[in-house]
Formats: C-alpha cells, sequence, structure tokens
C-alpha cells in the first residue's frame, strides 16, 4: 500500500506546486503592470515634433468630442464642412489648431491607469471622453492624431489614441487660453450678423400672428422706438418696442445649411434699416419645430456698399437657424409689445 499513497502524495505535491506556481507569476504580472503605470518615463521638447513639416500637407481633419463629431476639408475655395453643405470654416480657428498642436511641449508624464483617464478629461468615451484631433493628407496618411483633455492652468493632458499613458503639456496660443474646438458650430462664422447696437433706424415686422407693424428712430440719439404703424395702438411701455426692432442689430446664429436644401413655408419676416444706409430682409422659414432665416442686403447709400457686400457673401445661398430668444425678438407679435387703443365713441348730439 505504500506505492499507492507514495503517487497519492506526489499527486498532490505536484498540483500544490502548480497552484503556487500559477499564483507566484500573477502576482509577478501585477506587480509588473502596476509598476509600469506607476513608471513615469522622462519627457521633453514637442509632443509633435513633426507638426510644422506636416501641416502644409494636410488635408482634411476630423474631431471628435464628448458632445460632437465632424469633418473639415480642404478645397480649391479652401477649408469647409462637408457636413454643413461645405460651408466655409473660419481661417482664424484653423490658424489657432495649427498654433496649439505646434506649441504642444511636454511638461511631464501622468498616469498610465486607464480608470483614471476620466480625471483628465482624457477617456475614451462619455462626458469625459477627450477631444480626439486627427489630421490626414490627400492621401489619407496620418499626419497627426491626439486627443486633448482638461486645461489646469497654462497646462493640458493630453493623450495618444490607442495608448495608457497620459501627459501634461504647456500651450502657446493668443490670450492663454485654448480656443473651443469640440462642437462643430466652434468652427463656422455664425456670428457674421453685426449692425450695431445703436445703429437700427426702422423695422418692419411680419409677425405668424397678429398684423404687421413699423417700429421707428427719428434719430441716433433717440432712445426708444415709436409705433408708427398700424394706427390704433398703443405701446405698453416706452421701450416696449426697443426688443423687436433692435433683434437684427447683433445676433448668433446656431447652425447653417444650404438655403436649398431648407425647405419650408415663409411664417414670418422682419426688414431692418440702418442709419448707415443698410436695408436686411429677413425671411423665417418654418421647417417642423425648427425657425430658419433667410437674409438678403441692400444698399440704400454709397456709403453702406461695402459693408451689404460682404453680408450677401456671407449669407447668400445659406440658411440660418434662429434660437428660441432670437426667434421671440425678431417675429413679436404686435399685441405683446402694443395694446389696441379703445375706440371713441362721440357724444349724442
Amino acid at each position: 500500500m505504500s506505492q499507492p499513497m507514495d503517487r497519492q502524495r506526489l499527486r498532490r505535491l505536484g498540483l500544490t506546486g502548480g497552484a503556487a506556481l500559477i499564483l507566484l507569476v500573477l502576482a509577478v504580472t501585477a506587480g509588473w503592470v502596476q509598476a509600469s503605470r506607476g513608471w513615469t518615463p522622462d519627457v521633453s521638447g514637442p509632443v509633435l515634433p513633426d507638426w510644422g513639416q506636416s501641416v502644409g500637407l494636410a488635408q482634411s481633419i476630423r474631431i471628435d468630442s464628448a458632445t460632437d463629431e465632424f469633418e473639415l476639408e480642404r478645397t480649391e475655395q479652401g477649408w469647409v464642412m462637408p457636413s454643413r453643405d461645405n460651408y466655409p470654416v473660419r481661417p482664424d480657428q484653423l490658424a489657432q489648431l495649427d498654433r496649439l498642436l505646434a506649441g504642444l511641449t511636454y511638461a511631464g508624464a501622468r498616469t498610465a491607469d486607464p480608470d483614471k483617464h476620466a480625471r483628465l478629461g482624457l477617456a475614451a468615451g462619455g462626458e469625459d471622453a477627450g477631444t480626439r484631433i486627427s489630421v490626414r493628407d490627400e492621401a489619407g496618411q496620418v499626419l497627426a492624431d491626439i486627443l486633448l483633455g482638461r486645461v489646469s492652468g497654462d497646462r493640458v493632458y493630453v493623450r495618444f489614441p490607442g495608448r495608457d499613458r497620459t501627459f501634461a503639456a504647456g500651450f502657446d496660443v493668443p490670450g492663454g487660453e485654448i480656443p473651443p474646438l469640440a462642437e462643430a458650430t466652434d468652427w463656422l462664422a455664425l456670428d457674421f450678423l453685426d449692425l450695431g447696437p445703436n445703429m437700427i433706424a426702422r423695422a418692419r415686422v411680419t409677425p405668424a400672428e397678429g398684423p404687421p407693424y413699423l417700429l421707428e428712430r427719428a434719430g441716433l440719439s433717440v432712445r426708444n422706438f415709436a409705433l408708427r404703424e398700424p394706427p390704433g395702438w398703443r405701446p405698453i411701455t416706452a421701450a416696449a418696442g426697443n426688443g423687436p426692432a433692435n433683434a437684427l442689430a447683433r445676433v448668433r446664429f446656431r447652425d447653417v445649411r444650404s438655403a436649398d436644401r431648407v425647405e419650408g413655408a415663409v411664417m414670418a419676416r422682419h426688414e431692418a434699416e440702418t442709419f448707415s444706409g443698410i436695408r436686411l430682409s429677413v425671411e423665417v422659414i418654418e421647417r417642423g419645430d425648427t425657425r430658419w432665416a433667410r437674409l438678403e442686403a441692400r444698399a440704400l447709400s454709397d456709403d453702406a456698399v461695402e459693408a451689404v457686400e460682404a453680408l450677401n457673401t456671407a449669407a447668400q445661398g445659406w440658411a440660418f437657424l434662429l434660437s428660441d430668444l432670437t426667434l421671440d425678438r425678431l417675429i413679436r407679435p404686435l399685441d405683446m409689445i402694443a395694446d389696441p387703443r379703445p375706440t371713441e365713441i362721440p357724444d349724442a348730439p
């Protein structure tokens, strides 16, 4: 019986030894992973050392963020955004991106633990995801591919896609603040309409409901607009007409599409004239739950020709999405700013 007992002991010893070896391997592996995550390489110099030679070859830029994703493409006419029917991209924004990427300089290595990426705004997804900027040339070759995370003082956290190691990087941009990059609208000049806060002379409003009306100021020194038409109405307050009259003084649109793609009925109109001789007409298009504006400018004086040309260059062929606030001011019904005067009944003879 001693031989069977010896074989059982040997089998048990073998199993115990194998288990111990597995545990040892796991412990060593875990220790190596922890050590690699805790180890911080010594880094210095530019984060994208080849950017200066690559930027001239850039043909497309893709940006993926926690809130949006879009592409920019270089055409013969310049950089455009295909998802916005090739609406032009702001040249100043492109210049700032170039300067940002060129000026990224290593300030030090940071965590390589994916569980801690969210703290730095460099998570792989979700609300703490980094903003990924991918630049390619005409052949589709990658020129730059980097994730930008949270900004801390004069540094921004960065990570390369597919890698766990994160870094802090210094940057050099005007004003010391990284410009907004994550939204498509950050790249579009949707704030071109700026007639001036005190330049509107008169405004004719045709709202969706109620009668059209005309508001007018006699001069630049006059603060409030008078209700000239229709007769039989009295402003609720002296300044009641200022909101709709100044609606086009300065506008930032929410989005843009090619005008021929925004189909719908014209639900309202607004026409403004400035003291400098600009007449700007706006048609408000109803498209589902959204409201879009088509613009056309005319020069009423020689001094206004250059400004009108700039407006039409920016607006012609495009429809612009209106915010609820702008829409409310632009086509506010007459009965929200004025009351009908009571009809006077002549005394009986």
